[in-house]
């Protein structure tokens, strides 16, 4: 059996195991609270989307170029960034029960939001590659929640799930209240990437929530050393820190 077909044999034993579960212990939103649904949909039609014209490199709404003044002013190490919907309301909510509850139901709808995003795309690639979480994060949860996400991620494209292709060599310290700055300097060379995997591969780099995108661009960063050809960077949700919208 070739690698492919074990991935999707192995999400169809998760789903079965999955529905099993769900039959013993319904479902809530995590919008409303609304039982039996895992995201209802008159809360998923309140997710602030992120469409229209967008910066390349950011997500940031963008008048003319598709590259936002700040953007434009930094060197980036993926080719092209794109994010399903703005980190706030149910959105957020379904980010925090994946991300701290291991809500494997969860993590198959925002995954196929995901899917969505990659087939707007024009994006080739060879294989899907989750940022990996922190040793000290990892044990503490015992799952990383990026992997939740590119894992049925994979499947759903008929693509080849790499978790092993980048792993974390270092702890950083908690990102929360850094600027831009500070955030890339704390995760430098946090990543090793290994070339045996992904030289001369295009690599879609998977995580929930891009705030300043400095994890993405330190991961990125490694991947293409190791010869990745091209990188792009996709996650679920994006921080409404400095967001601005155009009417």
């Amino acid at each position: 059996m070739d690698e492919l077909k074990r991935q999707t044999l192995n999400m169809q034993i998760h789903d079965i195991l999955f529905h099993l579960v769900d039959w013993v212990l319904p479902p809530s939103c995590p919008g409303c609270g609304l039982e039996g649904e895992i995201i209802c949909n008159e809360c998923e039609s309140k997710i602030v989307r992120l469409v229209g014209k967008l910066c390349r490199f950011c997500g940031q709404a963008v008048r003319g170029s598709n590259i936002c003044g700040d953007c434009r002013d930094r060197s980036h190490s993926y080719d092209a960034y794109r994010g399903y919907g703005l980190y706030t309301g149910v959105l957020r909510e379904a980010i925090l029960r994946l991300k701290y509850q291991n809500d494997v139901g969860i993590a198959r709808i925002l995954s196929q939001y995901l899917e969505n995003v990659v087939l707007s795309s024009n994006w080739v690639f060879d294989m899907v590659v989750p940022v990996p979480l922190s040793l000290q994060k990892y044990e503490e949860r015992g799952y990383n929640q990026a992997s939740r996400l590119a894992k049925p991620l994979a499947v759903y494209l008929g693509k080849f799930y790499r978790p092993e292709a980048i792993t974390r060599i270092r702890e950083t310290s908690s990102q929360v209240g850094l600027d831009i700055q500070a955030r890339l300097e704390n995760v430098r060379d946090a990543f090793r990437a290994d070339p045996k995997i992904v030289n001369g591969k295009s690599i879609l780099l998977v995580d929930d929530v891009f705030t300043t995108g400095a994890t993405l661009e330190s991961a990125a960063s490694e991947l293409k050393i190791a010869g990745a050809k091209h990188v792009y960077a996709l996650t679920l949700a994006k921080s409404r820190r400095n967001v601005k919208f155009f009417e």
